[in-house]
């Protein structure tokens, strides 16, 4: 790959020969040891005298990741998405002026906005007492992501204790010793107590702690700006890494927030990106961590540093990793069965206590203020009269205080799932006896809906494995060795119906063909795939295509523009997105493209560069990718697709052909903004309404419907939980290269306006071998009938398109037999999403959607590409969306391509029977109690004036007008638990009816909700978490179901316990019969909506206006 001739030029700043010092020093100078300036021609990582006492103690923040990366090595472990902290951030509230003026100002005015004032405006100052809160935590909450996961936890767990492997202890060699770092399977030792001192204490495990961290050792950072040795620090008890010793509140991160540590091959393309030589690698490292401020809206942040020698790299990279691996079995082991993780937390309060002071073990005891703390610190959030009741059920003798034992027994209290238990009763003929092979099995055939006699091997190894893990390690190998039968006791029943074999959906490995054309696909697709936060101001960085390729994308977009120093850079277009290198992003695409499915990844090029840069595109990607890049036909004259099976390993390119006919941008630039300066790839084109209204963030909220003005006008909550942004315009980088109408030009003028020659080279043009993008202009014409082309369409032209009914027949025909993409519009600033299945109910293959923000069209999704084959990023379309009832030509029987779908009846129950250890808000106080109430939403693909739906169960809090659909789903509400988020129990059964066209596209979400007062609904904007699923993806009978966070990650222990049946959809044959079933139902809906509170009320006014 050509080096750029400004790198170069920072390569040449560093000598050849480097002075390098290897001693470990054992004193260690404070953090404001000195600055290396970037051109001084003897820069060294490590400093000098004189450099340490002419520096300054202030110091860059961690940048955010981006830089170079070669495809080389094996693809590093997953990186995560940001995780959540102890407790969820409360909403942000953003003055829709200082939006608004910097999308009204010139380019100068906004940087200088941006690097000044609107920071101090928006951002918000790290709460003390919050980050003191986290000092005290045990452990994560959020389940790690590892490197073979597809995007985020599984969705089952396996709550076992987390000691169960005896070889798999650690050590690094280095010159004459062995370093004091080991890991898992190693006895116990403190957090806080020297590793030198050689004490072990019995029944637990943690890796131990080198002292040499704990007091110390310089390091490196190296930022854009500069090279700055500073002493880094591990604070153990706090679990984090401080270097800065007067500012540990801010110069920090939480090794909790840990996603990943990259080192050699794997960080190259950072050494690269700062200009650092290539001796130097093997001792940089990289360290990715959630930015929990998500400042500058990126979720994540980098740290570089450089070690002194190999003995302090090895000492902070295999520390950190041991740490974070413990901090994280250990939370988990707590939800299990076993001892050892009860043990450990109470070898640690102990040894936090009594410190090195020699003590008899009578003497390590916890009174009930010390219970309280701990169950804090891991994250119970129940009640204290809950806590202070099962203290004295422990406290047998009295005394006002907890031995081991007694805490054993008190945190088997506390974990004792009563529902769970009358399960198991109901199950067992004698439940003393438990479960034999034989009523398991009928267990998972009645219940739970599954084929035990087709994969009955597989049932018999399950039922044993959940036995054996769950009894103690001696008690269950002399079992093994025991001929008689095997019996499920409760502790294994409980086991297995958290675990991943009792998921929510399937998630195994797939057993299906895709051996269908790619056309008859719905395809996971990202927007603007490069950027990690909003489309006008966000960072750009090829870390997003790592994250999306992990997370099973098998579509992601590259916007490419002219580089100043010749080589092609990707961003955002006329907004003040960074840039990043377009090699840098084909590099790591290379590297993560099959990490998640082997299934052919699709780079869709949005391409504004000159001739000479494109060509450097294309050999850019064919050297990178090699000969997994398609460059011909897999046969010659086809008149279908390939299949995904077919293009396994193999990454296509879509990018207009040479030559190729287009629009003209300057005239559409004329006609609609009036300014012949600005381009309609900017989304600073239309003019803007000021609003010093208050806007409101909710990640977790759907936007306002199609009707609502631009998004940064109103606040998410105006329009009601169930409603999705529908959105104007079009994507700001998308439409003079890549969109297929004007949205101000009426499509019958299309076919009137002037034409171009397209600007794409041939060698560049001729790589869209199957998807070859075409500007739409009519279905009529030859290019809408080959089978190798891609309209791709911004969401308003694409709904402009669906309102004249013989163009939407078209359109759908087209669907059936060739590709289309769609993308979210420009004015989506805070890169908000659509509804998708206002786009799969057209037989969109590709619908794009922003995956940096975590809101109702991401999980719906998440939720399409979640279970089984489907997490190979490829789903089959419906029956009806594949096979076209009426002739080949698209313009032909258009009277019969408008034929109305059958709709088909769609029942389930969800019995919501209670939640497990819910997270906190961010903004409660320690003594605040949490009020939980769960509101389930039903969404279908049907028009919002359309679809019927009812319910029983619960509270309904749908629409008053009764009507479901599109924008309007049907939801459902528990009642409130006052005062306990660790175990509420609901016992809730809901039924819900619908009437669709759409039955597999019928999603289900499930939000928990604080109650503010304990008395009232909707009083709070912030929920406690939440999950989506599709339903047809749903595995009937007793299920936990995962919970998420704000940002998308799953938490660790925080699930729902339900029980899902579901019946067969069924068909509604006449037309009468429908009609007479859509007023019974109405009439059924309105004698329960008339029933609502008034605040219900006054909610469906403000819907229905």
């Amino acid at each position: 790959m050509p080096i750029s001739p400004q790198r170069s030029r920072s390569f040449a700043r560093f000598p050849q020969s480097q002075y390098v010092v290897t001693a470990v020093p054992l004193t260690v100078t404070p953090a404001s040891a000195g600055t290396a300036s970037p051109s001084s021609s003897n820069w060294s990582p490590t400093p000098t005298s004189s450099q340490r006492s002419a520096a300054t103690s202030s110091q860059s923040s961690p940048e955010g990741p981006r830089g170079r990366l070669q495809p080389q090595g094996p693809p590093p472990p997953s990186l995560k998405l940001p995780e959540a902290t102890m407790a969820i951030k409360p909403t942000q509230t953003t003055s829709a002026m200082s939006e608004a003026v910097a999308m009204t100002k010139g380019p100068g005015l906004i940087r200088r906005i941006s690097r000044g004032a609107a920071n101090k405006l928006t951002r918000r100052r790290t709460s003390t007492s919050n980050a003191n809160s986290r000092d005290n935590s045990s452990g994560p909450v959020i389940l790690r992501r590892r490197s073979d996961s597809k995007g985020g936890a599984e969705n089952g767990r396996e709550f076992v204790d987390f000691n169960n492997d005896d070889n798999d202890e650690e050590a690094i060699e280095e010159g004459n010793g062995t370093i004091a770092v080991e890991g898992i399977g190693e006895a116990m030792r403190s957090f806080g107590r020297d590793s030198a001192s050689g004490n072990h204490r019995d029944g637990g495990i943690a890796p131990l702690i080198p002292t040499i961290l704990k007091q110390g050792t310089l390091l490196t950072k190296v930022t854009r700006k500069r090279r700055r040795n500073l002493k880094f620090l591990l604070d153990i008890d706090s679990a984090k890494v401080i270097w800065d010793a007067s500012k540990p509140s801010t110069k920090r991160f939480y090794i909790d927030d840990l996603r990943e540590i990259r080192k050699g091959a794997d960080a190259r393309n950072y050494r690269e990106e700062f200009g650092v030589p290539a001796e130097f690698e093997h001792r940089w490292f990289t360290i990715i961590y959630a930015d929990q401020e998500r400042s500058k809206g990126r979720p994540f942040k980098a740290m570089h540093l450089i070690a002194s020698n190999d003995y302090v790299f090895e000492l902070w990279t295999t520390t950190l990793e041991n740490i974070s691996k413990f901090r994280s079995d250990i939370m988990a082991g707590l939800a299990g069965s076993g001892e050892k993780s009860i043990k450990a937390h109470w070898r640690r309060e102990m040894d936090k206590m009594f410190g090195v002071t020699p003590h008899a073990e009578e003497e390590e005891k916890m009174d009930l203020e010390g219970v309280e703390k701990l169950c804090r610190n891991l994250h119970i959030n129940c009640s204290k009269n809950l806590i202070r009741a099962q203290f004295a059920n422990a406290d047998t003798d009295n005394t006002g205080y907890l031995m081991y034992e007694h805490f054993k027994n008190f945190v088997t209290r506390l974990k004792e799932r009563k529902d769970i238990k009358e399960i198991f009763k109901a199950t067992a003929k004698d439940h003393k006896a438990g479960l034999d092979l034989e009523e398991f099995f009928n267990f998972l055939r009645v219940t739970q809906g599954i084929h035990v006699d087709s994969d009955r091997a597989h049932w018999e190894k399950a039922f044993e494995k959940v036995i054996q893990r769950s009894k103690p390690k001696g008690q269950a190998q002399r079992n093994s060795e025991d001929s008689s039968s095997p019996r499920m006791q409760f502790e294994a029943f409980s086991a297995f119906l958290s675990s991943n074999s009792n998921s929510a959906i399937m998630t195994g490995r797939p057993h299906t063909l895709l051996d269908k054309p790619l056309n008859e696909y719905f395809i996971s697709s990202s927007h603007n795939t490069y950027l990690l936060g909003r489309q006008v101001v966000g960072e750009s960085s090829p870390e997003a295509y790592i994250d999306s390729l992990q997370r099973g994308c098998r579509c992601v977009e590259i916007d490419c523009w002219d580089g100043a120093d010749g080589q092609p850079m990707v961003s955002h277009g006329r907004t003040l997105t960074t840039k990043v290198p377009f090699s840098d992003c084909i590099a790591v695409i290379g590297k993560y493209a099959f990490v998640s499915s082997p299934y052919p990844l699709i780079i869709s090029l949005e391409v504004h560069c000159n001739a000479e840069q494109q060509v450097i595109m294309t050999d850019i990607m064919k050297n990178v990718l090699g000969d997994r890049l398609l460059l011909e036909p897999l046969m010659t004259n086809a008149c279908s697709l390939p299949s995904p099976e077919e293009l396994k390993n193999r990454i296509l390119i879509k990018v207009k052909a040479p030559g190729e006919e287009g629009t003209e941008e300057s005239t559409q630039s004329t006609e609609i903004t009036g300014r012949q300066h600005r381009s309609l790839s900017s989304p600073f084109s239309r003019p803007i309404i000021l609003d010093n209204s208050v806007i409101t963030s909710s990640p977790l909220v759907p936007s306002p419907p199609p009707s609502s003005p631009p998004e940064w006008s109103s606040g998410f909550w105006e329009t009601g939980r169930g409603s999705i942004t529908g959105g104007t315009g079009t994507s700001a980088s998308s439409v003079t290269d890549d969109s297929d109408t004007n949205p101000a030009t009426p499509v019958s003028l299309q076919k009137e306006k002037k034409k171009a020659r397209s600007k794409i080279v041939k060698p560049l043009g001729d790589l869209g071998v199957y998807t070859r993008g075409e500007k739409y202009r009519d279905f009529s014409l030859n290019e809408s009938r080959s089978t190798n082309h891609v309209f791709s369409f911004a969401e308003r032209t694409f709904d402009n398109l669906c309102r004249d009914p013989d163009m939407k027949a078209q359109l759908e025909k087209h669907n059936v037999r060739c590709l289309m993409r769609v993308y979210p519009s420009a004015h989506r600033i805070k890169s908000s999403n659509f509804d998708p299945n206002r786009f799969w109910r057209r037989g969109v293959q590709m619908v794009a959607t922003n995956w940096q923000t975590y809101d109702l069209g991401t999980q719906m999704n998440n939720a399409m590409f979640a279970a089984g084959s489907d997490r190979t990023g490829y789903v089959l379309k419906p029956k009806e969306l594949r096979k076209a009832k009426y002739g080949t030509d698209l313009i032909d029987d258009v009277s019969a391509a408008r034929m109305k779908k059958d709709k088909k009846l769609v029942k389930f129950s969800v019995e919501m029977i209670s939640a497990q250890q819910l997270p906190r808000l961010r903004s409660m106080g320690s003594d605040d109690n949490i009020h939980p109430y769960i509101e389930l939403e039903v969404f279908c693909a049907d028009d919002k004036a359309r679809g019927v739906a009812s319910g029983e169960g619960g509270m309904d809090a749908s629409a008053r007008h009764g009507m479901s659909g599109i924008g309007s789903p049907h939801r459902r509400r528990t009642k409130i638990v006052h005062s306990n988020g660790y175990n509420p129990t609901y016992n809730d059964n809901m039924k819900v009816s619908l009437e669709t066209k759409f039955p597999s596209l019928v999603f289900v979400r499930w939000t928990v909700w604080n109650s503010a007062d304990g008395r009232n609904y909707g009083n709070t904007n912030d929920p406690l978490a939440t999950y989506t699923a599709k339903l047809d993806s749903l595995r009937q009978g007793y299920r936990h179901l995962p919970l998420f966070d704000m940002n998308g990650e799953q938490f660790l222990f925080s699930t729902l316990f339900c029980k899902i049946k579901k019946e067969e959809a069924l068909s509604l044959e006449c037309h009468d019969a429908r009609s007479a079933k859509v007023g019974t139902l109405k009439q059924f809906g309105r004698s329960v909506f008339n029933r609502t509170l008034s605040i219900e009320r006054r909610r469906s006014k403000e819907e229905v206006s």
